[in-house]
């Protein structure tokens, strides 16, 4: 079972993550290949425009119909797939064209040439669309695959109804396989790395959003964590709190003990902290020993209830060397159309009244 998991993560950077993670990684990768999807749709535009013009000097027949095929319709719609690739919400329709496009090309090539004495000149476009699909295109694998699978399975069945001779048709089998083959391989191989550059990617930015003593959300993170809440709040009125809390006399602990007892008991308060609230709150260090919980859909009735679980986790938490510490606690709830800074002073009222009665006590604002 190792050796099968280590054989799949070695092909897929993703394996065994959650799908939230590869929904997130598709999304990303669509939205990465939009600057080669715009620019390879305008260049196969004027190349189908060339091969238009010179395909009427060499074709014998159907010239009206190559014409309004390669001249007109396939570049039309790889024009349209271009305009697309700029409008956010016309991309399902773009992918949609860009998966159907292939294989009408390669239809439209064996109506036009099958049986004829100039097939030889014509087919390549078939292998170049094989390749163009799975490495040019800008579809995702899955979807390059499927496209080109259908344009192969067409192709074979015409080859194979054809009585071609015996040693061309093994030609036109093995171009066809490696046209296919080289094809997957390549798609295979760039999104292999792009998964692999998504995974760093990730990592870099979660890394810039951690503190980097404590592994909470820093300063800037959690205030665009708040920020984004009030959106929300504002958007479905739903309610929300925040808990703005600090350790009671930190200070004594560094210069009494030194910083490396005070940088244990910030990493071991933090991680009270974390452990002690729902898995949808966001809880963040906005500098020294101050911190700050954002309670979603929670009123500052609910928030009290939340602060006294924390309040009484602390108290009875033995910290390294200093044993027990206190906190104390300032609560406030959204009320309406404010900015995080509104909410924050409030909150910062409410700790500072905690610490001027006395600290290890909760108020609200």
């Amino acid at each position: 079972m190792r050796v099968i998991e280590t054989l799949a993560r070695s092909l897929d950077p993703l394996y065994g993550l959650p799908a939230a993670t590869r929904q997130e990684f598709v999304r990303w990768y669509r939205q990465a290949k939009l600057p080669q999807i715009r620019s390879v749709a305008f260049l196969t535009t004027v190349l189908y425009l060339i091969y238009a013009a010179i395909e009427q000097n060499v074709a014998q027949d159907h010239h009206g119909l190559r014409l309004l095929v390669h001249g007109v319709l396939v570049p039309l719609s790889l024009l349209a797939v271009g305009v697309m690739s700029f409008r956010e919400e016309m991309h399902r329709w773009m992918r949609v064209l860009l998966s159907v496009a292939p294989i009408s090309a390669v239809v439209a090539n064996l109506a036009f040439n099958f049986r004829n004495p100039d097939f030889a000149y014509f087919v390549p476009e078939i292998y170049l669309n094989l390749m163009w699909t799975f490495t040019v295109s800008g579809l995702i694998l899955r979807q390059a695959l499927l496209t080109a699978s259908v344009s192969t399975a067409v192709l074979l069945a015409f080859t194979l109804l054809d009585a071609m001779q015996p040693g061309a048709q093994q030609l036109h089998f093995i171009w066809i396989l490696a046209a296919f083959s080289f094809g997957v391989l390549c798609a295979f191989v760039m999104e292999k790395a792009h998964k692999t550059m998504f995974l760093h990617q990730d990592r870099l930015a979660l890394s810039a959003s951690l503190d980097g003593l404590t592994g909470l959300w820093n300063r800037a993170r959690i205030d665009q964590l708040f920020a984004d809440e009030i959106t929300r709040a504002q958007r479905y009125g739903t309610p929300f709190s925040v808990i703005l809390l600090d350790i009671d006399h930190f200070k004594h602990v560094n210069d009494d003990h030194g910083h490396a007892v005070g940088d244990s008991v910030l990493r071991q308060f933090s991680a009270l902290l974390r452990d002690n609230v729902r898995s949808v709150d966001k809880v963040g260090r906005l500098g020294g020993e101050e911190f700050l919980v954002i309670l979603p859909e929670i009123d500052a009735e609910q928030a009290q209830v939340a602060a006294r679980t924390l309040q009484e986790r602390i108290r009875q938490f033995d910290f390294d060397t200093v044993l027990r510490k206190t906190a104390s606690f300032g609560i406030t709830q959204f009320h309406g159309d404010e900015n995080p800074q509104h909410m924050l002073d409030r909150a910062d009222r409410a700790l500072y009244k905690a610490k001027a009665g006395g600290r290890d006590r909760i108020e609200v604002h």
